[in-house]
């Protein structure tokens, strides 16, 4: 027999491509090593409790968020207004953060000085250059109190990465194309109102495993405990060798990390070793709770150096009330990544206390802990670092060669849930 397509890696993107190949009448069959589908989705239901051990919501910023949505006939559950308001815990305490551009210049976050550097920013002319650190264009255009206390703590919170290391033309293409339009971050917002992302933050009742069960339900064939070994060429098909079979199809999509890919096309196309060089941090996601309320709104970041050793804290029980009981308050805790090294070699348990203190030092009248639970993911999320036009580049050539082979995977155009699905359903769509 022989496959349309077999889709390796059973994360968000390939079930979602699986889904909507199928749906166009392809022959499909999804393979994934782990025994269970979702990728680094884990909903952890204990109790009254739900937490989200992997990503803690879906951004639904594009269409292919809510075309999904409606084709499993899911019903979302929408972030409670409360959690608008976020936090940076700066000088001892947690500081609003402000919701506009333009309400920054009113923010205790910075001094007059960093408000007037701030302003600065519509007169600095664009960079010439091909690639860029975050912290060197946030340095550049905006100077470097913005970058301690803003930016620094967003790429943590977003990449568990380095502002020093990531590139702002690869990790926010958004930052470095406005640039290049406008000339000015603050003029393209004044302008056009609409530099930063827009969407709705989602997730389903019973957690986001609720998205890849549904999903994972509607694909007919399906192996799990399916670690692929090699891919071959025979012909115009690929022979696909795994731990439970060898399968043949036309065309192949890959949606693992990119050491993994490396692996798998290290036959194929050799090349392709270079994606072992792609940087996955450890990351350290603990859940807890306490008796008794705790703050209101979505979360807060913690800049290096202001203390506590975390980098932030997601409010569950202000985002989604019904996932922690009345008179409960429910944290998810970050810690680790590419920031914080001293920290990354803990054990789950030590991680699970360290979190506790460092949540007591910026929230002192927290209850009683009912609830801990720790999860270290070795390694976690792509880093887009300066120099990853390389991996383009490579990407480019693999297309060329061997067109029968796609990748869809994390480390390829944004690493995010929402571009997960997005990958996916253009796969599906472009799919001959």
């Amino acid at each position: 027999m022989v496959y349309d397509w077999i889709v390796v890696g059973a994360g968000l993107a390939g079930l979602t491509a699986a889904f909507y190949l199928s749906k166009r009448g392809k022959r499909v069959l999804l393979l994934e090593a782990a025994p269970r589908p979702g990728g680094s989705v884990r909903t952890l239901r204990e109790g009254p409790f739900t937490f989200e051990e992997g990503p803690q919501t879906i951004l639904a910023n594009n269409e292919a968020v809510w075309r999904l949505v409606a084709d499993l006939g899911l019903d979302v559950q929408r972030a409670a207004p409360s959690s608008k308001k976020r936090f940076i815990y700066k000088g001892g305490k947690p500081v609003s953060i402000p919701l506009r551009p333009d309400q920054f210049f009113l923010s205790p976050l910075l001094s007059w000085r960093g408000k007037l550097r701030l302003l600065g920013e519509l007169f600095v002319p664009p960079s010439g250059k091909e690639d860029e650190s975050v912290a060197s264009f946030t340095r550049r255009r905006f100077g470097e109190e913005f970058l301690r206390y803003f930016v620094q703590p967003f790429v943590s919170g977003i990449y568990a990465g380095d502002a020093e290391r990531l590139s702002v033309r690869y990790a926010f293409p958004k930052l470095w194309e406005t640039e290049r339009r406008y000339g000015s971050l603050l003029k393209a917002f004044f302008k056009e109102r609409r530099v930063a992302p827009k969407g709705e933050l989602i997730s389903f009742k019973g957690g986001l495993e609720t998205l890849v069960s549904a999903l994972s339900e509607r694909i007919g064939e399906k192996l799990f405990n399916a670690r692929v070994e090699a891919l071959k060429k025979e012909g115009r098909e690929v022979v696909v060798f795994t731990e439970r079979g060898t399968f043949r199809a036309r065309r192949v999509a890959l949606t693992v990390p990119a050491y993994e890919a490396a692996r798998l096309l290290r036959d194929l196309f050799p090349e392709g070793l270079y994606f072992e060089k792609v940087n996955y941090p450890p990351v350290a996601v603990v859940s807890l709770a306490f008796e008794g309320g705790g703050p209101e709104g979505f979360g807060i970041l913690v800049p290096k150096g202001e203390g506590p050793r975390i980098l932030g804290a997601i409010f569950v029980h202000s985002l989604f009330p019904d996932r922690c009981p009345e008179g409960h308050s429910c944290f998810s805790v970050f810690l680790c990544g590419e920031t914080q090294g001293e920290v990354c070699n803990l054990s789950e348990e030590k991680a699970a206390a360290l979190a506790e203190r460092e949540l007591r030092r910026i929230f002192p009248r927290l209850g009683r802990k009912v609830f801990s639970r720790a999860r270290v993911w070795r390694r976690s999320i792509p880093q887009y670092e300066v120099g990853y036009g390389r991996i383009y580049e490579l990407l480019e050539e693999l297309k060329r060669k061997h067109p029968e082979v796609a990748v869809i995977s994390s480390f390829v155009g944004g690493s995010s849930a929402a571009k997960a699905v997005e990958k996916g359903l253009k796969l599906a769509e472009e799919s001959a």
